[in-house]
């Protein structure tokens, strides 16, 4: 047994002692500034990206990350950078107790359901809004 450890420990020391003098330092990965402004600079980019895919050994550095890419554009000032659908208004019942019909009146888009601060809701209207998606909030006043 004693044999057994003492190999295995030689080879440890070989394979840790190869690692050590024969390790590499990582390459610095080049970091490539893109300006993206428009729909213009970004259909750009990837065009030039399909481009550079057709390139021996491109695609390969990316996925290690030998190249990277920077942003080097700002955000337009007062504008977010994604434009979404607007939120629309949240429904609004001040009924003393919400019922699994009052839910099921609300409009097929209705996603935010704002009950009055005394309203109740009963356990199968909770259902009903559970089963189609819609959030319960409480009025402060």
């Amino acid at each position: 047994m004693s044999g057994l450890r003492d190999e295995i420990r030689a080879i440890l020391r070989e394979e840790i002692a190869a690692l050590t003098t024969g390790a590499q330092v990582a390459p610095v990965p080049a970091r490539e500034r893109v300006q993206i402004a428009t729909s213009a600079d970004l259909n750009r980019f990837a065009q030039d990206l399909v481009a550079r895919a057709a390139m021996p050994g491109f695609a390969e550095q990316v996925a290690r990350g030998e190249i990277s890419f920077e942003l080097a554009a700002q955000r337009p000032v007062g504008g977010p950078i994604v434009r979404g659908v607007p939120k629309a208004a949240p429904d609004v019942l001040d009924k003393p107790l919400v019922t699994e019909r009052d839910i099921a009146a609300l409009s097929r888009g209705a996603r935010t359901l704002r009950l009055g601060k005394s309203s109740r809701l009963t356990p199968l209207a909770r259902d009903e809004a559970r089963r189609r998606g819609i959030r319960i909030e409480r009025s402060e006043t």
